[in-house]
């Protein structure tokens, strides 16, 4: 047997109601703390102002740094670095989708990090303790060792990892999505049943991966459809909140695959939402994973209540995407010939390519993006 490594937050906990606990959790780590959310949701939801008041009842100062854009930036992390220093928070909390939870960890990883934040770097040390709370169902950025920012001078769209981005405390609410419109549900909801799929069939997944990642899946192929059509459904909401947080510790142990090695750059290139992209993409790369991963789509199959052989999880999968308004046209949406130079470079050197259970070449990618434009 490989060896197994798992990675989490520090704790994890998870139900209805749980944002209420924030101020006392946030008090044990601290005595400031700085919100790191988005620009507008979180403040339209209200729930901008619930969590300032948990934490106020707590005896917790607080700072607001709502300035993360959908697709964040590495000098957007670095503006939030000065907001932590300037307002001397000992605390994060990072409130919102994948973007927000990702700049508030990087925030709080790099806190005594003397350099600037780049791709690649490898974060080291203990930085500042960061509660995670997510308000999709997407990412399971919650539990993941990593921040995915782009470089405005190159573009480039990449991790940073290290232990110190782990959050000290994972608070999950599926109340805090109950708000989520529902194209972005769709899409959120999308990339997690992507990030459980890939993870289970990785060369990276390991027994204790599978068993998450498998349970993640089940649990979103069951709920996804409900929780877009509507909104309120509490059960699906949790249910799909449970998947997410499965897909995320998931992944995290065993890694992605091609769908998110190609994500990144299509969606940095023609400025696409993330999980649309990891939607459109799944089926196709499901496809072309089939005779390398057939075995356990086979089993997975069973577990999303999908019958007969590996092939129809990938007619399943397409039909999902299909119902859910993800089917992208990518030739619509920019892909071309002329591009695939430049899309090609970043997808190979992706450690999540580099887990496909598929060995993935310049040839064999060509000849996909060839195929999503045919």
């Amino acid at each position: 047997m490989n060896e197994i490594t798992l990675r989490s937050a520090k704790q994890v906990i998870f139900g209805t109601g749980t944002r209420t606990e924030l101020g006392e959790h946030a008090a044990v780590l601290g005595a400031r703390a700085l919100i790191v959310c988005g620009r507008t949701s979180l403040q339209a939801s209200g729930a901008l102002d619930e969590l300032r008041e948990h934490l106020t009842a707590g005896g917790v100062a607080v700072t607001v740094f709502a300035e993360v854009e959908p697709e964040p930036s590495l000098d957007t992390v670095e503006r939030g670095r000065q907001a932590l220093r300037d307002a001397d928070c000992d605390l994060v909390v990072a409130a919102g989708g994948g973007s927000a939870m990702d700049v508030g960890k990087a925030v709080a990883g790099l806190a005594g990090h003397p350099q600037p934040v780049a791709h690649g770097t490898e974060i080291t040390g203990l930085g500042r303790p960061c509660i995670a709370l997510p308000t999709t169902s997407g990412t399971g950025a919650e539990v993941t060792p990593n921040s995915v920012l782009t470089d405005t001078v190159t573009g480039e769209k990449a991790s940073i990892r290290g232990h110190a981005l782990l959050p000290e405390l994972a608070l999950v609410d599926p109340e805090l999505t109950v708000s989520c419109p529902r194209e972005q549900t769709a899409y959120s909801g999308l990339d997690a049943l992507t990030q459980a799929i890939e993870a289970y069939v990785s060369t990276g997944a390991n027994p204790v991966s599978d068993l998450l990642a498998e349970e993640s899946a089940r649990r979103i192929a069951g709920s996804l459809r409900a929780a877009v059509a509507d909104g309120a459904n509490l059960h699906a909401r949790e249910e799909m909140a449970l998947g997410s947080l499965l897909a995320g510790l998931a992944l995290a142990s065993a890694r992605l695959g091609l769908v998110h090695g190609l994500a990144h750059p299509l969606g940095s290139l023609y400025h696409l939402p993330h999980g649309l992209v990891c939607g459109a993409l799944l089926p196709w790369v499901m496809e072309y994973n089939l005779g390398a991963a057939a075995e356990k789509y086979e089993r997975l199959a069973v577990a999303v209540g999908v019958r007969g052989s590996p092939a129809n999880l990938v007619v399943w999968a397409r039909e999902l995407v299909d119902d859910l308004g993800a089917d992208l046209d990518f030739a619509e949406a920019g892909l071309k010939p002329e591009d695939f130079g430049e899309i090609l470079p970043p997808t190979l050197a992706s450690g999540s390519s580099g887990h496909n259970p598929r060995p993935v070449d310049e040839e064999s990618v060509r000849e996909l993006l060839t195929r999503l434009i045919a």
